[in-house]
């Protein structure tokens, strides 16, 4: 199906700029304090000491019921600097694995803290899902926003302070699929299927057609 056929269907649907393709998720949910364990394997970005930990998401996703798609982001968008897009009923989410580390972690509106001390956490995951709402929006011809969500693997406490609806959304890795499932409905199943199929393609983020074909999905 092409871009064009698409979006016909999505016209035929009833859906344009200023219909529900332009609802979002409200960011209200509490992340429970619970933690799944991770296993250590070799690092690949300067800001992450452990991992690649995204690997140890990729099982949690299986929990999501049909009509969720997942895009394995991390090996492919360079710029983009999130480790997968999920794409479903209630929106599109850029969600990036963090780990613990058994260290103790503090949330508020703009920043992680660490055993005391700051990280870039916040900002690089808000700055991946901009991007990623940039490049939809424009290959789809649609005021999309792409939500912003960290996965946060074994630490040894999770606090967080300041206003929950100011907060990144910080969860367990563990209960991401279930939060994302209870997240209410805003697009169409032909909304979902669209914006999948457009994110699939990595002109969409600025890359050359590959022999590789689309980009990795993991359902």
């Amino acid at each position: 199906m092409s871009r064009r056929e698409a979006k016909q269907l999505l016209r035929d649907h009833g859906l344009s700029n200023d219909s529900a393709l332009n609802n979002t998720v409200p960011l209200t949910a509490t992340p429970p304090t619970f933690f799944r364990p991770s296993t250590e394997r070799s690092t690949r970005r300067g800001w992450r000491k452990q991992p690649p930990v995204e690997f140890a998401l990729t099982d949690v996703f299986t929990e999501l019921a049909p009509g969720w798609n997942v895009l394995r982001t991390f090996d492919v968008f360079g710029e983009l600097d999130a480790d997968f897009l999920v794409i479903g009923p209630p929106g599109i989410f850029a969600i990036s694995a963090r780990i613990g580390a058994n260290k103790k972690i503090w949330v508020d509106e703009d920043v992680i803290w660490v055993n005391g001390r700051p990280t870039d956490h916040v900002g690089v995951t808000r700055q991946a899902a901009e991007r990623a709402s940039v490049r939809l929006s424009s290959a789809t011809d649609q005021n999309l926003r792409v939500i912003p969500v960290i996965a946060l693997i074994d630490p040894a406490s999770l606090s967080f302070g300041g206003d929950p609806a100011q907060r990144v959304v910080v969860l367990s890795a563990e209960i991401v699929s279930q939060w994302l499932s209870e997240c209410s409905r805003a697009y169409s199943d032909e909304a979902v299927a669209y914006f999948t199929m457009i994110a699939e393609e990595r002109t969409t983020w600025g890359s050359q057609p590959s022999e590789l074909g689309p980009v990795a999905r993991l359902r």
